[in-house]
């Protein structure tokens, strides 16, 4: 089988996803997706008519995210029009998995090189539009496991991990990420996205520094005496993230290293309401799969889709803290669904070529019972 580089990515920043107040509340998904699209064309110089296929991961896959969006990425991107596109939903994993399905394409030889991305837009295409549950799948379950607020509040009450953990953890998390932006990580991986109104931006608009003490006057959003608020879980946010991959041959044309290559994935199905704990049985499953050991895996991006949750999974798995999310997570910079699972995969690449890292593993929980992990290798 050919072997799969993950040869360059990059992303847009991350802004909230309030239809006033978010920093694309005037800027559409699909013009979001055309300028990361083209800012990683641009800095990598591929050649386009070159490229195989494109799969962009999305989860509302509707209004302006609707009608296979990654076709319409591209053609709005003037790209050749022999490029075709296809659009994954897997949930939080979304992108993650048009990742794996693009890797895996190229693996089998039935693709040389090929585009992958993620998007959403939250602030225009809400969760719940265009959303009608069946109810009958919730026979059963003591708990509406769609809401993802009360999987994290069981997790809460399984492993009694309490409010003050939760808060410490946000605070560590936007911490670890305001140290890597003066150090100048992120340079690598955010491209700047032009506004309508000809501004500029380069920043991720949701991390924050705070204190124990303001953290805790927060109310909590899913349980009245619950634990999660809006600070110890990811935020609602637009964002979007770029990826080119290829064979031996796309990275020889590059003419540089590639950050990665991808070996191998792994998904699996759980309980749903216990969806927070996928990334444990996944990173276990694709350590059977490979034979490596968890000592060997030198850094791990796990998605923090509530701080409950990665407190979990790091302590079922026993990682380490200086291997866990390095860099900071979504608990600083907000959850765009379809963009998440990429994003985590780019910054994981990274962080990889930084400092020299053999091994690492990027993992999601994802909702209704999932979770994926995927192995990178420098």
């Amino acid at each position: 089988m050919e072997k799969v580089y993950l040869i360059d990515g990059c992303r847009s920043p991350i802004g909230r996803g309030h239809p006033e107040k978010g920093l694309y509340s005037k800027l559409r998904a699909d013009e979001l997706s055309v300028q990361v699209l083209q800012g990683l064309i641009e800095r990598t110089g591929l050649d386009p008519k070159k490229i195989d296929d494109f799969y962009l991961g999305c989860v509302g896959q509707h209004l302006e995210q609707g009608k296979n969006l990654a076709r319409l990425t591209l053609l709005l991107a003037g790209l050749p029009q022999s490029i075709p596109g296809a659009t994954v939903n897997r949930l939080c994993s979304s992108s993650l998995s048009a990742l794996q399905m693009a890797a895996d394409s190229i693996k089998a030889g039935n693709n040389s090189q090929m585009l992958v991305g993620g998007v959403e837009h939250l602030g225009h295409v809400p969760m719940t539009a265009a959303l009608d549950y069946n109810s009958k799948l919730f026979d059963g379950f003591d708990f509406q496991w769609t809401n993802m607020g009360l999987t994290a509040e069981k997790i809460v009450e399984d492993f009694q991990i309490g409010r003050e953990a939760q808060d410490l953890f946000t605070i560590e998390s936007n911490k670890r990420y305001f140290s890597a932006k003066e150090n100048g990580f992120f340079t690598n991986e955010i491209i700047p996205v032009d506004l309508p109104d000809g501004q500029s931006v380069t920043d991720d608009q949701e991390p924050r520094l705070s204190t124990l003490e303001k953290l805790g006057e927060l109310r909590t959003v899913f349980k009245e005496d619950g634990t999660i608020t809006a600070a110890n879980s990811s935020g609602i946010s637009d964002g979007a993230c770029m990826a080119w991959i290829g064979n031996q041959s796309a990275v020889d044309q590059f003419g540089r290293e590639p950050l990665v290559e991808i070996q191998n994935t792994v998904n699996i199905g759980l309980n749903p309401e216990t969806m927070g704990f996928g990334p444990v049985y996944a990173i276990n499953k694709l350590l059977n799969k490979t034979g490596l050991t968890l000592d060997e895996i030198d850094l791990f991006e796990i998605n923090e889709a509530f701080a409950v949750q990665v407190l979990a999974c790091q302590q079922k798995l026993g990682i380490p803290d200086e291997k866990l999310n390095i860099h900071g997570g979504a608990v600083a910079m907000g959850h765009p669904l379809g963009m998440s699972g990429l994003r985590i995969a780019v910054t994981l690449a990274h962080s990889m070529k930084e400092n020299n890292s053999v091994y690492g593993i990027a993992s999601l929980c994802v909702g209704h019972g999932q979770g994926v992990a995927m192995l990178l290798k420098q």
